[in-house]
């Protein structure tokens, strides 16, 4: 297994993500197979450890890593490796998606994460609920440290979808998530993870949390829809107002 030193020429963290893609595709790193540490990866790959950081939250998110906490990154087991090979393959089309689309991801992500919630509130079990308790606790340190809340935030919604026990609603959901990140990334329109938006994305999560630890599902459908229709909201307002500041 030869990681290589990231160019630094494009989008460091996906640089990551495709070597370790590509280590998986050719069998040197197997379903079960732990991951160097977060340092040990940041030094092999001459890049920094929020880099690497990154790199892992977006192949948890997609499912291809699972991430035990204390014990570290492992590869999730494929069916077979037509599956896997189908699965990335998949994905790699979604990857050259316009991030002038946003909006319209936005518009997906309201048609399906309302009902995820809805399921999540019937499945959750205990670790799940604990699970996103945790989350919450690290987006409030995020806020405490006057940083963007962008990992966290996008955490919680991965453990919702985990939490509905559905394994292809987790990747549909995941991977809409993961191009939301990526068209952030790629403008300067970050509009959905600044100061003021995490304050507000606490209170909301907090709200969904609260409705799936009761079981309540209509409330937490209803909830993960307003969360959402804010997050819209709050895009086009700053959206707007920097496409003023650019004529």
């Amino acid at each position: 297994m030869t990681f290589k030193p990231v160019s630094h020429k494009s989008r460091v963290y996906m640089e990551i993500v495709e070597q370790i893609k590509e280590l998986i595709k050719s069998g040197h790193l197997k379903a079960g197979s732990l991951l160097p540490s977060e340092r040990e990866l940041a030094e092999k790959l001459e890049v920094s450890r929020s880099s690497v950081r990154e790199a892992v939250t977006i192949l948890e998110s997609l499912g291809i890593l699972e991430v035990k906490h204390g014990k570290g990154s492992f590869v999730r087991d494929f069916q077979n490796t037509k599956t896997m090979e189908n699965y990335f393959d998949t994905f790699a089309l979604l990857f050259d998606i316009d991030p002038s689309q946003t909006l319209q991801l936005l518009e997906v992500r309201k048609i399906l994460e309302p009902q995820a919630a809805a399921l999540a509130a019937k499945n959750a079990t205990l670790e799940d609920v604990s699970r996103l308790h945790e989350i919450q606790e690290d987006m409030k340190k995020v806020l405490d440290r006057e940083e963007i809340g962008l990992d966290p935030d996008y955490k919680f919604h991965f453990q919702i979808a985990s939490s509905t026990g559905n394994d292809i609603l987790v990747s549909t959901l995941n991977a809409l998530s993961d191009l939301m990140r990526r068209g952030l990334r790629q403008t300067s329109w970050l509009s959905l993870t600044d100061k003021q938006r995490t304050t507000d994305s606490i209170i909301e999560h907090e709200r969904i949390l609260e409705a799936i630890e009761k079981k309540d599902a209509a409330t937490a459908q209803d909830l993960m829809l307003n969360h959402l229709e804010e997050v819209e909201l709050n895009f086009k307002k700053n959206l707007k107002e920097d496409l003023e500041k650019c004529r």
